[in-house]
């Protein structure tokens, strides 16, 4: 009789601290069900699925369970309870009626097929091991995922998800309008998030990924499990992980690289690194070369059996000159006194190789063989054959750009024809980053320059910026500059006409402000008895001026300068003012040599004066 042991039980006799470990091998197929405690349908449903995991070896299926927040009423509270989770993995999926089911996220199921589904799926070997541990301290689960890539996945860029479930909820009577009381596999939090965690897995990658539940007092701590599963781009889950019921199987490297017409040979150690609280039975390992060719063997040098754990045995592939060209994947099974039954799959590599192209920065473009990618890529190359590798330079996003570098391998032209041999690994190319820095006036149109404006510069530059010139004739009016305004992280906000960023981390656009109207300055606190318009100083000048003046009354003010011809070319203040002397200064080094007026006008009073600008 096949012996399961109930860690979750172990939890409940643990004082303070628990830790448990995760099945890693080969398939475990998931369900994941979206249901409702407001749906009708789903209570007819659900039943089948329940049955289908209650009876089905859990080291091969299990499930997890998203509830809605539809139908009417919608007041599912384990919905409520997590309602952007739940709410993500529905988007992930569009999913917009339930019940429903898929396996291993591509196959779309129900109650007819739900079980055919699972048979398709139990028998293919997963390229993904999942061994997870987690320790219960206090109020939190922490959880750490190792994934461990056996072999080459079609695209190497995955999203690993941590969950934690409630198995099973049992209220004391239906939550809602279907009736339902018990509930399996109820997703409770997902770590992060429900988007998951980006990876990319490569034959032999082992990624670490560490979270961290909070255990909210309404959970029943002694039904708690994490489960991790990773899925591809195209939705299909790759493996799962489940607390183990008896033993796991691991590798120590994914992939061995012979040379093809010589007598070659790789060992592998595979271990049993983690069995279940109480296992003690031996472990006896067997092999099977596929494609199967007579000139590759495989043997246990020191024997096939494990009976001590941790523990590991040594694995000794052989492959004579004759063997052609090819991947020989060897599959080791492991096998017990209770029949459990666990594999793991290595490659034999005779006359080829795992290389990874790609370059160092997200989204930037690159090319194999004249064939376009636009992330990192693993390809199996035959030994001594040949390869073009190329890339555009630059790549611009938005407002940053790639400006090519090198590559891994020395070469620092954007193009190469790389020779594959047997400790060849990959090639990158690499990418300096430059962000773009946008310069502008407001008016815009203003004849100046803007350091750098429009330049993308390399990233942790230091920027000095200024501004040429700060006053400039424009449409028939002087404009003055008056302040910058920021934007980005480092950006600068001020009244200086030039700065300087320290580090250029991103994009930063300033803008120029200028303005028709110079500022004025009152002087001390004295209420004058009228109003006066006083000779500038000096005068003549060159090429800037002081024009004092009386206000005795609140009121609207206009200081403006014309020429001879009465043309008005510049308004040093034109608005509200209080009572006070005043002052303001013109700076006319843009203007030509000559006679020109300047006139105070207010409500009240109207004063013209001459002054000489002399270059």
């Amino acid at each position: 009789m096949k012996k399961f042991y109930n860690l979750f039980s172990i939890v409940l006799l643990l004082s303070v601290l628990v830790s448990v470990n995760t099945f890693a091998g080969d398939r475990l197929v998931l369900i994941e069900r979206y249901t409702s405690s407001t749906c009708g349908p789903c209570a007819s449903a659900n039943p089948t699925l329940d049955a289908l995991l209650n009876t089905t070896d859990p080291s091969k299926l299990t499930g997890i369970s998203y509830h809605m927040n539809w139908p009417a009423p919608g007041n599912d509270p384990m919905f409520l309870f997590n309602p952007g989770d739940n709410t993500g993995r529905r988007n992930y999926y569009g999913v917009n009626a339930i019940p429903h089911w898929r396996t291993d996220g591509s196959m779309e199921v129900s109650t007819g097929n739900v079980a055919s589904s699972y048979a398709s799926r139990t028998g293919v070997i997963s390229p993904i091991t999942i061994i997870t541990t987690y320790n219960i301290v206090g109020d939190s689960m922490k959880v750490t995922a190792k994934i461990f890539c056996e072999d080459l996945l079609a695209d190497p860029n995955v999203t690993v998800h941590m969950a934690l479930l409630e198995k099973p909820i049992q209220y004391p009577g239906p939550p809602g309008t279907n009736g339902e009381s018990h509930f399996l596999d109820v997703m409770r939090k997902m770590y992060p998030n429900s988007s998951g965690t980006k990876v990319t897995l490569f034959p032999g990658t082992t990624y670490v990924l560490e979270g961290s539940f909070y255990i909210d007092p309404s959970y029943v701590q002694g039904n708690l499990r994490p489960l991790i599963f990773v899925q591809a781009n195209d939705k299909e889950i790759l493996n799962a992980g489940v607390p183990t019921y008896d033993y796991t199987l691991l590798s120590d490297l994914a992939y061995k690289v012979v040379d093809q017409g010589q007598n070659a040979s790789g060992d592998f150690q595979i271990s049993v690194p983690v069995v279940a609280a109480g296992y003690n039975e031996t472990v006896t390992l067997s092999a099977e070369v596929q494609p199967s060719n007579p000139g590759v063997t495989v043997s246990f040098p020191s024997g096939n059996t494990i009976g001590s754990f941790p523990g590991q045995v040594t694995v000794r592939v052989n492959s004579t000159s004759a063997v052609p060209t090819g991947i020989y994947k060897v599959i080791v099974t492991g096998t017990n006194a209770s029949n459990d039954e666990h594999k793991i799959v290595v490659s034999y590599l005779v006359g080829k190789s795992y290389v990874s192209v790609g370059t160092n920065r997200p989204l930037v473009a690159f090319s194999v063989d004249n064939t376009n990618y636009s992330s990192l890529r693993l390809f199996d190359w035959d030994i001594s054959s040949n390869h073009d590798l190329s890339v555009t330079t630059p790549q611009t996003f938005g407002n940053t750009r790639y400006v090519f570098e090198d590559w891994s391998n020395g070469v620092n032209t954007p193009t190469q024809t790389v020779t594959v041999n047997s400790s060849t690994n990959g090639y990158t190319a690499n990418f300096n980053t430059q962000f773009k820095f946008t310069g502008f006036t407001s008016p815009g149109g203003l004849p100046v320059t803007i350091t750098h404006a429009g330049e993308f510069i390399d990233s942790g530059s230091v920027v000095d910026v200024s501004i040429t010139p700060t006053q400039v004739m424009y449409n028939g009016q002087m404009y003055y500059f008056k302040n910058w305004i920021g934007g980005g992280s480092g950006s600068y906000t001020g009244t200086n006409s030039s700065f300087q960023i320290s580090s250029m981390d991103n994009f930063i656009s300033e803008v120029a402000i200028f303005d028709t109207v110079t500022a004025v300055s009152q002087l001390g606190s004295e209420i004058p008895d009228s109003y006066e318009l006083y000779q500038n100083y000096p005068n003549p000048f060159n090429p800037e001026t002081k024009i004092k003046f009386d206000i005795p009354q609140a009121g609207n003010v206009k200081l403006a300068v014309y020429n001879i011809l009465g043309e008005q070319v510049a308004i040093l203040y034109n608005g509200f003012l209080n009572y006070g002397r005043f002052e303001s200064a013109w700076n006319a080094s843009q203007f030509a040599s000559g006679v020109y007026f300047y006139k105070l006008e207010t409500e009240n009073f109207v004063s013209i004066k001459k002054l000489v600008l002399l270059k």
